[in-house]
Formats: C-alpha cells, sequence, structure tokens
C-alpha cells in the first residue's frame, strides 16, 4: 500500500484506543485479544497512513507474543484512535516486518 503524505502528525506515545463492544467481539473473530494489541502499540511498529474510501486510517504491522499482526486504526480526536479490527498479517507483511524492525 503505498503511503499518503498527510500532515497530521501521531505521537504515538500519548494516543489512547478507543473501541466499543462491537469492536472488540470483531477482533476476537479474528483471534486477537485486545492485550495484543496493546502489546502492538507499546513496541516497535511499522505504521502507514492510508485513505480508506476518503478516510484517514492507519495500518500498524507490529507484534505481539510473537505473532505479527495488523492493527487498523482511525483517528477520533486529537490523542485517540479508534480500533477498527486486527489480524495476523500476511506472509509478505511479515517478511517485511522482519526485515524493517527484527534485525
Amino acid at each position: 500500500m503505498p503511503g499518503i503524505s498527510l500532515t497530521w502528525m501521531v505521537d504515538w506515545k500519548k494516543i489512547k484506543l478507543v473501541y466499543d463492544e462491537n469492536t472488540l467481539e470483531h477482533i476476537t473473530r479474528h483471534n486477537v485479544d485486545l492485550s495484543e494489541i496493546h502489546n502492538v502499540l507499546e513496541g516497535h511498529f511499522i505504521p502507514q497512513r492510508i485513505l480508506a474510501n476518503g478516510v484517514l486510517r492507519y495500518v500498524v504491522l507490529g507484534e505481539s507474543y510473537g505473532r505479527i499482526l495488523m492493527v487498523i486504526l482511525e483517528p477520533a480526536g486529537s490523542t485517540e484512535m479508534r480500533l477498527i479490527t486486527a489480524y495476523d498479517a500476511s506472509e509478505s507483511r511479515k517478511k517485511l516486518y522482519r526485515e524493517r524492525v527484527i534485525k
């Protein structure tokens, strides 16, 4: 996915993750636990800005307990990110993560 140059910058250390019960049920269907998402965001990860149907989103590629995940987030305020979904990364994304982060 090509990155999109936008001026809005994220201070990842200060974001608050927001979600509702439907989102938690959704990630559970992907066999992802909320603690895994927190681990991804607290560790080394690769964020990428995208536009999805004209809406700014972030695709975050990171690791939790040895599992490499894709976490999709949407800005919900100046310091909040709404959790959209999370799932296991594809093999090509896992390879990218290993090449860039795990050396």
